[in-house]
């Protein structure tokens, strides 16, 4: 099921107010065990580089591979497919194996029909596209959530990038941070409607909503095309 998505760049100040009036009324999210929570994403892209020039072009239907892990990267691997439609998005996952992980990574995966289809799509994207690491991005987030509607409100600090693919499961790697300090990414997601009490808590009157994808930047950064701030 496709749910909406609004994202926005924002400062720590504003960060800081919206946290303060979330939390006597949402719920933090499960992953979160102290203010925050890692998140690190490995993202692959074509031996052509389809995902990230469909993103450049702006084409309304597309999807991305990711493989991702949080605050102990060894202790929980997911492979997910976003898939993305103008504003709204779904994600296909699948638990990941350590040893599975290296097969991708070391690309000796085989097919098998008993595999879940995050798995399968990505073994045939990987041999008949040639998909392959692409950039790894991390960053520290806060979650809430709200049952009613299936929202979801983060606040990504810290956003960072890196190529070192053969770091991804050690504790830290060696990366570049995407965005100036104080400059971080707000986003809601939810299904149908945003209830009326969170869209009036969370707006401060000078949000402005962006396109902003950290695996996009990521690239450009790389080639020295990112932010002039």
């Amino acid at each position: 099921m496709y749910r909406n998505e609004q994202k926005f760049l924002v400062d720590e100040s504003t960060l800081q107010i919206m946290q303060r009036k979330l939390n006597p009324i949402l719920f933090h999210d499960s992953h979160q065990k102290d203010d925050s929570y890692r998140i690190r994403s490995m993202y692959f892209d074509t031996y052509e580089r389809k995902s990230y020039r469909e993103n450049d072009a702006g084409v309304e239907e597309r999807k991305k591979y990711r493989i991702r892990v949080y605050d102990d990267p060894k202790a929980f691997i997911r492979l997910e497919i976003k898939h993305k439609l103008k504003d709204r998005n779904f994600k296909e996952s699948c638990t990941l194996s350590i040893e599975k992980y290296n097969e991708i990574i070391n690309r000796t995966l085989r097919f098998n029909p008993k595999d879940p289809r995050p798995l399968r799509m990505l073994y045939l994207d990987m041999q008949m596209h040639l998909l392959r690491p692409s950039v790894i991005v991390e960053y520290e987030r806060s979650a809430f959530v709200y049952d009613t509607g299936n929202i979801r409100i983060t606040f990504d600090r810290n956003i960072s990038y890196s190529h070192q693919f053969d770091l991804f499961l050690e504790d830290e790697i060696p990366k570049t941070p995407l965005l100036p300090a104080n400059q971080h990414v707000f986003e809601v997601k939810y299904d149908g409607i945003l209830p009326e009490f969170i869209a009036q808590t969370i707006e401060t009157g000078q949000l402005e909503r962006t396109t902003f994808s950290k695996f996009y930047f990521s690239h450009l950064q790389t080639e020295g095309e990112g932010f002039a701030w």
